[in-house]
């Protein structure tokens, strides 16, 4: 086996099947390379989540390769700028540019595991209001392995759309696609959010007009974005009843500038560090009072201007929860619905239908 390729596009495609290989010892730990003409498969798997990646490249013999992926990804990100060599001789891998050369050892190809072929999709989204709505939800979902179900995201079906749904316990996440998208798929998936993100970088250049394919099985979900396919076991289980949790709507409500908001929040989290610490929200009709209080470093405060309708009142929330849901806001201004200090608060785009983000509060002293 022997080809050539662009160093940039090389290392971007071994960077995304390294970041899924396996973490046990073995040859899930390999990237496996695989040459056919002038196309190289770059394929990465911990056998949950399996990324692979197609590029043009110049080749010379057909042939393919396991090789440890952290290995291989570090040597080939050291080269300097050009057209990368790689040739396999025996049982070791040379790469090289220009003066430098590594000779790295290999797998053995018996040893990694038979994959599937890539089904063909048998449905498309529309990739840019897909990856919008990825990024809104998958930042509400747990990293707690302990509580799987709620570290994926629900796509269910309601008023005969999409609607994806994350929630770590504290916060729900929901975003609705465009009435017209479809999954292969007539009942509930829920899809691990580590595939998500893999598919968030992987669709990151896609042209505005692209599509995501996706094909589903009984127990794996596929996406196929652009050269890449991510194929990712799915979650079993019966996911939380979320549906009651969403309120239509509050009394009191704030309207107040994004940008501002998270300037005011990024001042409360230089002393907001602690798991335990919150910020305080003390909401006037005018503007709102933000304030940080840690026992070792002392105390911030800080006046932004906003409109407030209903009651006064001050109502805590965890700082990063709150950016979170800030940040996952499209537009200009954010809208924060509140009923009481112990209830969960709702945040959402001025004129806002497609999402929706509840945040419970914290009790302070």
């Amino acid at each position: 086996m022997k080809f050539k390729s662009e160093k940039d596009v090389f290392v971007e495609a071994l960077s995304a099947a390294g970041r899924v290989v396996g973490r046990t010892l073995g040859a899930t730990q390999g990237i496996l390379l695989a040459l056919t003409g002038n196309q190289l498969t770059v394929t990465g798997t911990d056998l949950d989540i399996t990324t692979r990646v197609t590029l043009d490249v110049i080749g010379f013999d057909d042939g393919a390769v396991l090789i440890p992926a952290r290995l291989l990804v570090d040597a080939v990100r050291t080269l300097d700028a050009g057209a990368v060599t790689l040739e396999t001789k025996g049982d070791k891998v040379d790469v090289s540019l220009g003066r430098t050369n590594y000779q790295l050892n290999t797998y053995s190809l018996v040893d990694f595991p038979k994959l599937p072929p890539v089904a063909a999709p048998t449905a498309t989204l529309t990739a840019l209001d897909f990856v919008e709505g990825l990024s809104q939800v998958v930042r509400a979902t747990s990293s707690d392995e302990a509580r799987p179900l709620l570290t994926g995201v629900l796509f269910t079906t309601e008023d005969g759309k999409i609607r994806m749904v994350a929630t770590d316990s504290y916060r729900l996440a929901v975003r609705d696609l465009e009435a017209s998208e479809k999954l292969p798929a007539a009942g509930d998936l829920l899809v691990p959010a580590r595939a998500l993100t893999e598919l968030q970088r992987a669709a990151s250049n896609l042209a505005v007009d692209a599509t995501i394919g996706v094909s589903t099985s009984e127990s794996e979900i596929t996406f196929v974005a652009g050269g890449t396919s991510i194929s990712t076991r799915l979650i079993d289980g019966t996911y939380p009843n979320f549906r009651s949790l969403i309120p239509h709507g509050h009394d009191n409500q704030l309207r107040i500038g994004k940008d501002t908001f998270l300037s005011s929040l990024k001042r409360m989290r230089v002393l907001a560090k602690d798991p335990t610490s919150s910020v305080r929200l003390t909401l006037h009709e005018r503007n709102i009072d933000i304030t940080t209080h840690s026992n070792e470093a002392g105390v911030v405060v800080d006046s932004v201007d906003a409109d407030y309708r209903g009651e006064e009142m001050t109502i805590a929330f965890n700082p990063a929860y709150l950016m979170e849901g800030v940040e996952a806001v499209s537009g200009d201004e954010v809208i924060i619905e509140v009923s009481d200090p112990s209830k969960a608060a709702l945040l959402h785009g001025v004129d806002e239908t497609k999402f929706r983000y509840l945040l419970m509060p914290v009790r302070v002293q």
